[in-house]
């Protein structure tokens, strides 16, 4: 799974590593992004937004409904929850008690950590091997949740994808 910096990275780097991650994703990778990160690209400026667009075709980086779906309103990133039919149902014996006991928020952003909790409940629930992030709150975020989900997920730097 890839986070929004993480294409930004690409994006910056895109000479070397779009080639690179190409040749991987036909024969060895699978890479993906939820409508989270695609909405995140879609606030960006227009050029920008259309050059990540094209990167994400050209690597063939999957687009994937989310293993949750989180009601809410506007955050001060923007995340104002997950569009209908971009997730999958959950289990409400199982998955809602989890989600909520690693929610957070305050009042002044309202969905606080939801986004980042979708994409690495999704991570997590679809058994992917790395989320490629340089948000620290990933990784604090993955230890709190393996002590209710055993995985095998492992949270990388963006500069992972160099020695790839």
């Amino acid at each position: 799974m890839l986070d929004t910096n993480t294409l930004d990275y690409i994006y910056a780097k895109k000479a070397h590593l779009v080639p690179k991650l190409r040749n991987l994703s036909k024969e060895h990778i699978h890479l993906y992004i939820t409508h989270i990160q695609q909405d995140e690209i879609n606030k960006m400026t227009e050029d920008k937004k259309n050059c990540i667009n094209k990167i994400i075709s050209m690597i063939g980086i999957k687009r994937i409904l989310t293993s949750c779906g989180i009601i809410g309103e506007q955050s001060k990133h923007g995340f104002i929850g997950s569009n209908i039919g971009m997730y999958e149902l959950v289990d409400d014996d199982v998955d809602i008690p989890i989600l909520e006991k690693l929610r957070t928020y305050t009042d002044s952003n309202p969905m606080g950590n939801a986004a980042d909790l979708s994409i690495l409940y999704t991570a997590i629930k679809k058994k992917m091997h790395y989320l490629i992030t340089n948000d620290k709150e990933f990784g604090q975020l993955w230890q709190k949740i393996s002590k209710f989900i055993p995985n095998d997920l492992q949270v990388q730097k963006n500069d992972y994808l160099d020695s790839l």
